[in-house]
């Protein structure tokens, strides 16, 4: 890449950022209240939220790491990045349900749900933000490493130096505006990545002639070799489980598509919604602009292996490179955008996993703990812990090395462990009693931390399934079987108009 190359690209990202920080301090005066501070309750409409909650899923692992994962093992992760109906399928069965628990009491947050879904249990709502905090740093400390590394290989400045002064920017205009502005701008960053995406997609069929031309030259290129780095090509590569075992292949077709129902990302988004009948149109924006994002991840990786097939390019020494070789070859617009877009991705998600986690001890375990606080003191404290945990997670996230590549797995199935038994069983099973919930999270939380022990020893875990589907299943399972011998938050133990909102 060439120097001028080298500061267009800079600038090009620049202007994006010097935007998202405007939005952030305009956002700063729509932010009044606690509700709209911490969860930007019924503020905005489905276009805005719907390319919000995409931008804050599709993460920097996304675009960089599933184009390098195809590249490397084949077929199968194709199925995660097309799961796009999955935001629809969230909304259908849980949208409803979370807007509606905005409209019979006061929710900034998660935990305000849980304290309506169960009675105000302290000790749900403690669990749960323990668990979600674990997850939305894991998430956060990842999405830092990635842009940080991206932009100091790029400017020829050390990572911790591009790190505070990405996310640092990025740390600023959170904390003035919370979700208002955290929505906001993430919107703003989704709709960069789309335009990424379709430049990418126009691009990539303008150079191969289509797929089918992809997939004769990944079935028949046989060996390529540069030195001592061999590609492998063979047809097995290109069927549905790749070159993966095919109980790997399975989980990663399906827990995305499940996941993204328990994600907050997404549960959060859904209260953020001004008018509930909108919510077809929040599911079909979301859908349609993650289609365009993980397409372009898809052919970025068929990209790079017809242009290695072809011989264009040396096979990659690193699969994780595979986005930047397809932008290099192609030239200097795609660059342009490829790099937004990966700066984007990192930036959206850190935003909103750094509002969640702070609002959580701002907010949530105070409220659990019994501890009263008013809305504005709330405010003020979580602007501060926005500041302490932001600069901490860039220290941390430059300075530890594998630990954050663990952390970054680990977020996404944590999460899900800690929703799924609260909001998913609870609000779809009227049954689902706080004991069951309880003991869900309890099993979650244990098993979580004792996975992540696991992984750093380097177990190898039965059938060499993502550990995270053994947790989920364990929390489900228990939640649902202590609910059939328990009763709390049933019945006449339920709201009447929570009542009413199960059955929607």
């Amino acid at each position: 890449m060439t120097n001028g190359a080298k500061i267009l690209i800079t600038l090009f990202s620049l202007g994006m950022i010097v935007i998202s920080f405007l939005i952030g301090w305009w956002a700063k005066k729509k932010a009044t209240t606690a509700e709209l501070y911490f969860g930007s309750t019924g503020l905005f409409g489905p276009f805005i939220v719907g390319f919000s909650s995409m931008a804050a899923v599709a993460s920097a692992f996304a675009i960089v790491g599933i184009p390098g994962i195809l590249y490397s093992s084949g077929n199968a992760m194709t199925y995660w990045m097309l799961s796009s109906a999955a935001f629809a399928m969230a909304y259908i069965i849980l949208g409803k349900k979370i807007r509606a628990m905005a409209e019979v009491g006061t929710v900034a947050s998660l935990g305000d749900i849980s304290d309506l879904r169960y009675n105000n249990n302290k000790w749900i709502k403690i669990l749960m933000s323990i668990i979600i905090f674990i997850g939305s740093i894991a998430y956060l400390a990842s999405q830092i490493k990635a842009g940080s590394e991206l932009f100091s290989h790029l400017l020829g400045l050390s990572p911790m130096i591009a790190g505070f002064v990405i996310f640092g920017i990025l740390i600023l205009y959170t904390a003035l505006s919370g979700e208002v502005g955290g929505v906001l701008t993430q919107a703003f960053q989704g709709f960069v990545m789309v335009i990424a995406g379709i430049i990418i997609i126009i691009a990539f069929f303008s150079m191969t002639g289509g797929f089918g031309e992809v997939l004769k030259v990944a079935a028949t290129a046989g060996t390529v070799a540069s030195g001592e780095i061999v590609k492998e090509f063979n047809a097995g590569f290109l069927d549905a489980w790749g070159i993966m075992p095919r109980s790997v292949a399975m989980t990663w077709m399906l827990i995305p598509i499940l996941g993204t129902v328990g994600q907050p990302q997404v549960l959060t988004r859904m209260y953020a919604l001004k008018d509930p009948k909108d919510m077809p149109k929040l599911g079909l924006y979301a859908s349609l602009s993650h289609m365009v994002v993980g397409f372009m991840a898809v052919v970025v990786a068929y990209g790079v292996l017809f242009l290695v097939g072809k011989g264009l390019i040396p096979p990659l020494a690193n699969p994780d490179t595979a986005i930047f070789a397809f932008a290099d070859y192609l030239g200097l617009y795609a660059q342009l955008f490829v790099y937004a877009a990966i700066l984007a991705a990192s930036m959206s998600t850190a935003s909103m996993f750094l509002t969640l986690s702070a609002n959580i001890i701002a907010r949530d375990l105070p409220s659990a703990l019994g501890i009263k606080i008013s809305p504005q003191k709330q405010i003020n404290a979580s602007r501060i812990f926005i500041f302490v945990i932001g600069i901490l997670s860039i220290i941390f996230s430059l300075t530890s090395g594998n630990m954050v590549a663990i952390l970054g797995s680990f977020g996404w199935g944590t999460l899900m462990s800690a929703t799924f038994p609260v909001f998913v069983i609870g609000l779809l099973w009227d049954r689902a009693t706080s004991e069951g919930v309880l003991s869900g999270l309890v099993v979650s939380l244990i098993l979580n931390i004792v996975s992540l022990i696991l992984d750093r020893s380097g177990f190898k875990w039965p059938g060499s399934v993502p550990w995270y589907v053994n947790v989920i299943t364990a929390s489900i399972l228990v939640t649902v079987v202590v609910s059939f011998f328990t009763k709390g938050a049933t019945g006449e133990d339920l709201d009447e108009k929570v009542k009413m909102v199960i059955d929607l």
